[in-house]
């Protein structure tokens, strides 16, 4: 028999049956965000030519940037050059 004050087996499947009915109907969450961009990229055609225009430009700006650095670069190196070279004294006097 049970002790007085504890549920009985029927109690205890009632309130394990209700838990597993709100596991099984709860809404499933929406989609990560990158993963319904991707959705919709594959999906509309006219999204998914934005993205690419997008993409592009970015990668364009991105590699205009990379050879901006480069020129940066070697025109500093150039100037070391000449400190250092010979005849690099004249360049620190002025």
């Amino acid at each position: 028999m049970n002790a007085p004050g504890r549920p009985t087996l029927v109690q205890r499947l009632r309130v394990r049956a209700a838990s597993l009915t709100r596991t099984l109907t709860r809404r499933r969450a929406e989609p990560d965000a990158p993963f319904a961009e991707l959705q919709r990229i594959e999906s509309d055609p006219a999204y998914r030519a934005l993205f690419r225009a997008q993409l592009n430009a970015a990668i364009t700006d991105r590699d205009a940037e990379r050879e901006a650095v480069l020129h940066a670069i070697e025109a500093a190196g150039e100037r070391l050059r000449r400190l250092v070279g010979p005849g690099g004294s004249d360049e620190r006097a002025a």
